[in-house]
């Protein structure tokens, strides 16, 4: 886990915090600026996006990617039950892959429902 330092007014009495979303500006290797979306739900990603990408967006998504993770966690408790990941969750999703770079979680989302487009 990566530490991250925060600037809390000191007259706040927080211990540590475990951050369930996290969103920000980073350089990849090849000098290319990316937004990038930590989101921690059933299971932990780490989502790179297009630099473009508002924080707004991204954390737009990353409420998609909570609902949906939830969801896969609660259908492969219960196979047979109707609480699979929403539709709507999915096309939020299935919204961002032409703006997200290649990634475990695009990896297993396009594997799992597929998709036709051009991505990144």
């Amino acid at each position: 886990m990566r530490t991250v330092n925060l600037d809390l007014d000191h007259s706040l009495a927080i211990g540590t915090i475990d951050l369930d979303v996290a969103t920000g500006i980073a350089m990849l290797d090849g000098g290319a600026y990316v937004r990038v979306v930590h989101v921690k739900a059933a299971n932990e990603f780490t989502v790179p996006l297009a630099y473009e990408t508002t924080a707004e967006e991204a954390l737009r998504l990353a409420a998609a990617i909570i609902e949906w993770d939830v969801g896969m966690m609660e259908a492969a408790d219960a196979p047979f039950s109707a609480d699979s990941p929403k539709l709507v969750t999915r096309q939020v999703i299935r919204g961002f892959l032409p703006r997200m770079y290649r990634c475990e979680f695009r990896d297993l989302f396009v594997d799992t429902y597929g998709y036709a487009g051009a991505l990144l």
